[in-house]
């Protein structure tokens, strides 16, 4: 039997931040507090490299699960939960040359940080990733001394095509989703089934799970959970998905907890 009553999992970028705010509003932690006096835990649910996710929740960074790059790395209190998931060497180096050749930018996230080939400086893009401090250039994939979790295709034009030449060369054997309008991840496991492994971790059932994303990455995980929100906000074309809409994620789980 679980110590925890359930567990709310919470996409990052257009669901607890709102397209276009940075910083995390103190009523979602304030959320956090109250959901924990009442046996509920929280994890944070994303697509991003996970140094880019704990400055974000420094206040609550001892209390919430991280399941970061789309589930590929999961810690809790500084420790990961689970094994990682990764890219096999070969598929990594050949997924970088596929996206260079297409006009992408990949942006490969591991363990030790988020490696961008030099030979994509030049593009204006790129230089916003390098500022965060985590990001690492190289010249050879041979440099990279890390695993490599995930890989993101940064498209600043043909996007369509580009996505869509991705998924015939790698969908058999990867997740190949959209995680924002210039970008889509390249994944070996998916944030549905990082949600199922979380809940059997700490003993929950997919019953008192509830989860909420706005993106195509996050169908997996509303799908997966006992009840999934999608935000109001999210693409029309996702909206089709029929999952309740949710145009205020505190608010929501406040309703939750009250039951």
């Amino acid at each position: 039997m679980s110590l925890y009553a359930g567990m709310f999992f919470c996409d990052v970028d257009g669901t607890i931040l709102p397209h276009g705010q940075r910083e995390v509003s103190s009523d979602f932690f304030s959320l956090v507090h109250e959901a924990k006096k009442k046996g509920y835990l929280f994890c944070i649910s994303s697509g991003r490299f996970h140094l880019s996710l704990l400055p974000l929740f420094e206040q609550v960074k001892d209390e919430v699960v991280f399941s970061a790059s789309n589930g590929c790395r999961i810690l809790y209190q500084g420790q990961e939960l689970l094994p990682n998931h990764t890219i096999q060497t070969s598929d990594a180096r050949q997924i970088t040359n596929d996206l260079l050749s297409l006009g992408a930018i990949p942006l490969l996230s591991g363990k030790k940080a988020i490696h961008l080939p030099f030979s994509a400086l030049e593009q204006e893009k790129s230089k916003g990733y390098l500022s965060k401090g985590f990001t690492q250039t190289f010249d050879a994939f041979s440099d990279i001394d890390d695993e490599i979790l995930q890989i993101t295709g940064v498209c600043r034009q043909n996007k369509a095509a580009i996505l869509n030449q991705s998924r015939k060369t790698w969908a058999a054997r990867y997740h190949v989703v959209t995680t924002g309008k210039e970008l889509f991840d390249i994944c070996p496991t998916s944030k549905g089934e990082s949600l199922l492994a979380i809940s059997s971790y700490f003993g929950l059932s997919r019953q008192n799970t509830y989860a909420f994303g706005d993106d195509e990455n996050d169908i997996p995980m509303l799908g997966a959970a006992g009840k999934g929100y999608l935000m109001g906000t999210a693409h029309e074309t996702l909206k089709a998905q029929e999952f309740e809409h949710c145009h205020d994620v505190v608010g929501t789980v406040n309703a939750i907890l009250l039951q």
